[in-house]
Formats: C-alpha cells, sequence, structure tokens
C-alpha cells in the first residue's frame, strides 16, 4: 500500500538525518513511530509481509548513513548494508512475532529488549560494525546526554526506543479520541518525564561539571599523507618521518608532555623482537633525549617473529620457504627519553579489513581476498588487554584508542580500568573522502569522554584532529585534509565514572531477558486452546 510506504520512508529519513551534521539526534526518539504503525497494521489484519516494509526501511537508513564506505570498498560497503540491515530486520521480525503470539504489552516490551541485547551482542561479536548503536546518534547533542557517564550509550538506545514507544501510543490513543485532549493522559507524562528529566539532569551537569586542573601539554600531528596515492607507496617511508618529525619539532615546546602522532604513522619492518634497536626507533628515542620532557605516542606497523617452542595464533603469517611463523600488527608505541619502548596491539579490528571471523576456518579460504585498508591487511594480531602507557615523570597515564576501538563503549572504559588519567586517538579517516564518515567518528569521541570523563588528545592523519575535553567539547580542532598540528592541554582526571565501573549494565539485563521472553512466547504458542470441533447434527 502507499500509506505503508510512505511510512516506511518517512522511518528510514527520520533514522539517518541525526548522522549528518545539521541534523539533532532528538530526531530519533520518533524516527520508527512510522514503521511501527505499519507493523501495527499488518498485525491488526493479520496480514503478512511487514518485514519487507521493515527491511526497506532498516536498509535505507544504513545506506543513506554510511555509504561513504565506498570510497574504501565497494563490497564492503553492500557486505555492511545487507549484514547489518539483516540482522536488525531479524531484531524487527521477532518483536512481531512475538507481538501476535503473546500480545501487545509483551510484544512491545520485546521490540525495547531485542534491539538493546542485540547492541550489546553486537559490541562483542566475532563480526561487529555497531556503527549505527542508537546512542551514537545523540553524539551531537552532548549538552543533553551528559548521563551517559552513569549508562553509556545504550543509555541512549533505551532512551530512544522507550520515547518511540509512548509517542505511538499517545497518537494511537489520540486518534481513536480524537476530540479528546485528555486522551493518553499517563503516556503523556510519562513522556514529559522521560524527556525532561534526563535532559535537565544533563543540562545542569554540563553547566556545573568543573575539570580538575592537572593539565598535560599536548602536540598533535596531522601529516595529511595522501593515503590513497601518496602513504602506502607514493612516498618513501623516510619522506614520510621526516614530514612527522618536522611537524614534532615544530610543535614541541619545552613544556610538552607528549607528542602525539597518527595512526601506521611509523612504517619499516618494525620487528618487535628487536624493536628498541630499529632505527626508527633509535630516531624516535633521539627526538625524545633532545626534548627530555617529551613523551612520544605514535601509530605503527609492527612485526612479530614467533620461536620454534611458541605457539602462533591463527591469524599469523608463514614465512616462504621456512616453517617459522609471523604476527602483523597495528599497533601504538611509546617512547621516551629513558629509553623505554611501550606498545599496544589494537585489538578490535575492522571486519573484511584487518581481520576474517572465524580465521582458523577462513583464513585458509578467503584471506587473499582480505580489502587493503589502511596499508594493513588480512589477519592482524591483537592482544586480550588494554594497557595504559606510564609517562617519564610518572605523572600520566595514557590509554591509545586505535580508529576503530573507539567506538566501542565499554571496551574504551577498559583502558581507564587499567589506570589511564587522560585519552589518546589515533586514526586515519581519510579513507572516506570528505564525507560523513570521519565527522561521524569525530562526534563519537565526545561521547567516549562523558562515559569516562576523560579528555583526548585525537591524532587523525588525513580526517580532524582535536582536543576534546571531559565533558565532550571539541575545544580544539584542524580542518580536513590540512597538514597541520595542534598544541594545547587536557586535564588529567583520576575518578571513575559508574559507567567505567559497571560497564554496559543494560544491555546485560537486555542479555538475561531476551531468552526468556521468547520461552514465554513459545510457551503461549504451545498452550493455545485448539479450536472446538463442531458437534454433529442431531440424527446424522
Amino acid at each position: 500500500m502507499r500509506k505503508h510506504l510512505l511510512l516506511t520512508l518517512l522511518s528510514a529519513l527520520l533514522l539517518s538525518l541525526p548522522w549528518y551534521e545539521n541534523f539533532s539526534g532528538l530526531l530519533l526518539l520518533v524516527a520508527f513511530v512510522p514503521l511501527l504503525a505499519v507493523e501495527h497494521d499488518f498485525a491488526k489484519s493479520n496480514r503478512r509481509g511487514f518485514w519487507k516494509y521493515a527491511w526497506l526501511c532498516l536498509l535505507l537508513w544504513n545506506a543513506a548513513t554510511t555509504w561513504w564506505i565506498c570510497n574504501a570498498t565497494f563490497f564492503g560497503m553492500v557486505g555492511a548494508f545487507i549484514g547489518n540491515s539483516a540482522q536488525m530486520l531479524l531484531v524487527v521480525w521477532l518483536f512481531h512475532v512475538v507481538k501476535k503470539r503473546a500480545g501487545s504489552a509483551v510484544g512491545y516490551a520485546a521490540f525495547v529488549v531485542f534491539w538493546l541485547a542485540w547492541e550489546w551482542f553486537y559490541f562483542d561479536a566475532e563480526i561487529t560494525w555497531p556503527w549505527l548503536t542508537l546512542g551514537n546518534g545523540l553524539a551531537k547533542d552532548i549538552k543533553l546526554v551528559q548521563w551517559y557517564e552513569l549508562t553509556g550509550a545504550l543509555g541512549g538506545s533505551l532512551w530512544v526506543l522507550l520515547s518511540n514507544l509512548l509517542v505511538f501510543f499517545i497518537l494511537q490513543k489520540q486518534q481513536a479520541n480524537f476530540l479528546n485532549f485528555r486522551a493518553a493522559r499517563v503516556e503523556k507524562a510519562l513522556l514529559a518525564a522521560l524527556i525532561i528529566a534526563p535532559c535537565c539532569y544533563s543540562l545542569v551537569r554540563f553547566y556545573t561539571y568543573k575539570e580538575v586542573e592537572n593539565p598535560c601539554r599536548v602536540a598533535i600531528l596531522q601529516p595529511n599523507i595522501d593515503p590513497f596515492n601518496d602513504k602506502f607507496g607514493g612516498m618513501s617511508v623516510q619522506q614520510q618521518q621526516d614530514i612527522i618529525f618536522a611537524q614534532a619539532e615544530s610543535a614541541a615546546t619545552d613544556s610538552t608532555d607528549y607528542v602525539v602522532a597518527p595512526e601506521t604513522a611509523m612504517e619499516g619492518s618494525l620487528w618487535e623482537n628487536s624493536i628498541e634497536q630499529h632505527r626508527i626507533m633509535l630516531r624516535l628515542k633521539s627526538f625524545c633525549a633532545q626534548h627530555p620532557n617529551i613523551n612520544f605516542v605514535t601509530g605503527a606497523t609492527t612485526y612479530y617473529l614467533f620461536g620454534e617452542d611458541e605457539d602462533a595464533p591463527p591469524t599469523a603469517r608463514l614465512i616462504k620457504n621456512s616453517n617459522q611463523r609471523y604476527e602483523v600488527y597495528n599497533a601504538a608505541l611509546q617512547a621516551d627519553s629513558s629509553g623505554r619502548v611501550q606498545r599496544y596491539h589494537k585489538s578490535k579490528l575492522v571486519v573484511g579489513v584487518e581481520m576474517l571471523p572465524y580465521p582458523k576456518y577462513l583464513n585458509k579460504i578467503i584471506g587473499k581476498f582480505a580489502i587493503n585498508l589502511g596499508g594493513i591487511s588480512g589477519g592482524l594480531g591483537t592482544q586480550k588487554e588494554r594497557v595504559a602507557f606510564t609517562s617519564d615523570n610518572q605523572k600520566f597515564r595514557a590509554g591509545v584508542a586505535i580508529c576503530y576501538e573507539s567506538i566501542f563503549g565499554q571496551f574504551y572504559t577498559e583502558y581507564v580500568k587499567k589506570g589511564a588519567n587522560v585519552m589518546m586517538i589515533i586514526t586515519n579517516d581519510g579513507w572516506w573522502r570528505n564525507t560523513p564518515g570521519h565527522r561521524q567518528h569525530l562526534h563519537y569521541a565526545s561521547l567516549r569522554a562523558i562515559e569516562t570523563r576523560r579528555s583526548i588528545a585525537r591524532s587523525a592523519n588525513t580526517g580532524i584532529s582535536a582536543i576534546v575535553n571531559q565533558r565532550g567539547e571539541v575545544v580544539q580542532r584542524t580542518s580536513w585534509w590540512t597538514r597541520a598540528t595542534l598544541s594545547g592541554a587536557i586535564n588529567a582526571n583520576e575518578r571513575i565514572t559508574p559507567y567505567v565501573k559497571h560497564g554496559d549494565v543494560i544491555g546485560r539485563m537486555a542479555g538475561i531477558a531476551m531468552p526468556l521472553i521468547l520461552l514465554y512466547a513459545l510457551a503461549r504458542r504451545c498452550k493455545r486452546p485448539k479450536p472446538k470441533a463442531t458437534p454433529a447434527p442431531v440424527g446424522a
């Protein structure tokens, strides 16, 4: 029907706009309402085919917000659209089925619980792309989401889902009692409380939050080396390093505590077995020796050669004409004047770019088709735990999230649990060109700052480098596709937020409730009474 198609398209539009620069995430509070109206019509008339409208809505939402993936890989873009929207469809379809089997009350509860459980599960799934977590859509509305320090982004998702249901209930009751403005009084009161209470808390928190003065002075580098033409072949490793060190010399002062360079800034056969003697590390140490107060954090591609008595993971690669294996890492390194080299290996990897799911089974089959994105492709190594780099003077402890890791809220909190009192994000967002992609990624940093109350020094090779304070404000930033540096201060913070302490409680609760609802719906279906047989006429 044309009505259902228009409602579906309206939902897709409302879901998509919050991911664009000029639109507020508050649109998400009503974005599902048109789609819920379509579902209501199908359920009421007991018609089939709702899934087609639902998938169209979800597919359009994915396409409209993350189309920029095509600049890196067309097939990856198609896979992301279909795979992500199909999982969303499963959630919506299950809600539709439960509602028909167990009634509206349980069904609408299932809509909230199933969506939250899926988002929570998706954060740690083997194949994961949680870019469109509903709570992320509020990333530009930092004055209204300061309560993420309590709940994380899943709190935002819960807020969005409950608001949509209440608006839908109000419209349904108002439609049935068109002239009675007192209809749905309870729902209207609940909706007002649901919207006003978090916003008031957030505004008060935003304007009264005071950072403890404990400045960590940073010099952030944005070398702006073209990832398509120069970064991985067009410009020599030596030329790239010359640019980075020239920027570091110009930006650093006697009071600088950290120089921060972007993801994969250092290339050139950095074998971790002997990394401290590598010429790149010697150059870093030489720079730090000339600037004794400075800790130099940089992204790098590193390698590790396994000994014959070491067990190599499934992602390890075999050296040709040899039985030896080695691992490749997308790493963060810190050098200082003491001669120490601290390291961290990126552990949330981009599917199809830096890792293949289920590597034990798939590496041999499709490993050669891995997408080359960032100069490192195929299965990369990871590590089990986060680390915090300690400054030479022991005053600062820096967690360094590498690119994609900054969209995983609970994962990001693990740096703080390891003692990080400041945070850094190093990335290379130029693969998406000048599209909403790199801007969305920057906004997500604001949410991580609010959730952890840790200031962020963000270094992007060809994206937007920035300083983000503990309230999530971008207080300094560079322009897109510009070679530049930023110098400023971020305050270290030792306090632990409730979200850091407890993590995604909302997701865990939803994960427990989801199977219970499914079992209840199944039991209701099994107990459904059979239709009574019509008695035969007397004398038949």
